[in-house]
């Protein structure tokens, strides 16, 4: 029978059973866990789980540990089991068993055999990626023809039919970028989901949840949070090679084909340019976060800019230091400042745009014509659906949430 940790009396002299958890060391700390919830430990800290593995009591434990390190105040003991009830990892408590506290999240990496992933993203695989990609990079750099311009949007006549394959390209880009990072959990041998969210607190979108990403060794980790990405580049790639040999001559390609391609290159590279928005949490985010060895990279930023402007809060700096919070502001600053010159130069202009050319031929009514006039009603429905699906997913996902709970 497994009983509600909160109706366990633990005291100091509490036994504390804990089920199997994975260790990996990052920049002076060990990051333990289970399944998709993970704690932050100073190296020392393994000693002490090892103790109370051997079934010592909490204060049999805590004695050892002062006995060879530094002082383990009783409410620091008591703070460190409500954390590892809170991320369940507590097992028993004096022989009891615990009922955890959340439902595990469940993975369907497994539907794959994991061999066909691995096959998917082995070595010669990747040196064939790169052999593909690199060179049309390069191509890109020395052909400025070949570089998105804010004009390839508008490639048809009427816009309700550039808006039609934006969401198409939309809805089935976005599922194959996620596929790209579940196929790499899967080789990997990662639990991911993949699941509908939000970003920037609204933005409603897809996303690959990799449960235990912290429980792998740190270069296990770059494959799947790279994979998305990594797939886009690809898709980009491709693109690239049908313009550039149609510019010279060797591919013959329709006007709506080149076009067509021209406003995907600029579609591909805008979504990619927002993956390093790092404060949106998306790919960028992870991989950097990865990079580093920093699990909670943001929330530790964002702790010291609150300290910085406010005198009064305290900031415990990581155990890897301050170095990472500073790099990680630095990137974010300068990034930032790229992704909102894309939105000022091109993401608002093009909204604008579609908005003002869409209410000049609803307004004109009978004047136009009626094709004319239902492309402005379509495009200027598409936009209202569009933002009332963005202030719906924020009241879903934020406002009602406050609501409630006032």
């Amino acid at each position: 029978m497994m009983t509600e940790a909160a109706t366990l009396p633990i005291t100091l002299d509490s036994t504390i059973r804990l089920h199997p958890l994975s260790e990996q060391r990052e920049n002076g700390v060990v990051i333990i866990g289970r399944g998709d919830q993970f704690l932050e430990l100073p190296s020392e800290g393994i000693d002490f789980l090892a103790w109370l593995a051997q079934g010592l009591t909490l204060k049999q434990a805590r004695e050892r540990f002062e006995a060879r390190y530094n002082p383990f105040p009783d409410e620091g003991v008591l703070e460190v089991v409500e954390a590892f009830l809170e991320c369940d990892f507590v097992a028993a408590v004096d022989g009891q068993a615990v009922a955890p506290r959340r439902a595990p999240l469940k993975s369907n990496a497994e539907w794959i055999p994991q061999r066909w992933a691995q096959a998917l993203f082995s070595t010669p695989v990747l040196i064939a990626w790169m052999a593909f990609v690199v060179p049309a990079a390069a191509l890109w750099v020395l052909n400025p023809d070949l570089w998105p311009r804010r004009s390839d949007y508008f490639w048809a006549e009427f816009y309700s039919v550039v808006v039609m394959t934006a969401m198409l390209i939309w809805l089935v880009a976005m599922p194959l970028h996620e596929l790209a990072h579940w196929l790499a959990c899967r080789a990997k041998g990662i639990e991911a989901t993949i699941t509908w969210t939000q970003r920037l607190g609204f933005f409603p979108m897809s996303q690959t949840i990799m449960h235990n990403i912290w429980a792998v060794p740190r270069a296990k980790r770059f494959l799947p949070l790279a994979a998305g990405m990594a797939w886009d580049v690809f898709l980009l790639s491709i693109a690239l090679y049908l313009l550039y040999f149609a510019r010279i001559g060797w591919l013959p390609l329709p006007w709506l084909a080149t076009s067509v391609l021209k406003f995907f290159v600029l579609y591909i590279t805008m979504a990619l340019v927002a993956q390093f928005w790092l404060f949106s949490k998306m790919d960028g985010y992870f991989l950097v976060s990865a990079l580093l060895g920093q699990r909670n990279l943001q929330s530790d930023t964002y702790n010291w800019l609150k300290a910085k402007l406010f005198k009064k809060r305290t900031f415990e700096a990581p155990a890897g230091g301050k170095k990472f919070i500073y790099l990680f502001a630095l990137i974010t600053v300068v990034w930032g400042g790229l992704f909102m010159g894309r939105f000022l130069l091109i993401d608002l202009p093009i909204k604008l745009e579609l908005i003002w050319a869409s209410l000049i031929k609803v307004s004109s009514g009978a004047e136009a014509a009626p094709i004319e006039f239902y492309d402005g009603l379509g495009v200027f429905a598409s936009q209202v659906i569009f933002y009332g699906l963005l202030a719906y997913a924020y009241l879903r996902g934020s406002l009602l949430p406050r609501w409630r709970r006032q």
